[in-house]
């Protein structure tokens, strides 16, 4: 039952800025926070405020740079 909740988080980071679909994906899993099981639960919980306030700071570093 992740998918929806993935996509949702996703939906964000794109409305943040982030609209590359590799750069979605990473933002994604650099934010999630890691769990014992990877075989479980894959890159970790996902953290959508974390991955949101991430992508907003990465779009706003790429336009003034």
């Amino acid at each position: 039952m992740a998918t929806p909740h993935v996509a949702a988080a996703a939906a964000l980071v794109i409305s943040a800025g982030v609209t590359d679909p590799d750069r979605v994906e990473a933002v994604l899993e650099s934010t999630a926070k890691k769990l014992d099981d990877r075989a479980r639960y894959g890159a970790g919980g996902l953290d959508a405020a974390a991955a949101t306030k991430k992508a907003s700071r990465d779009h706003a570093a790429a336009i003034l740079s």
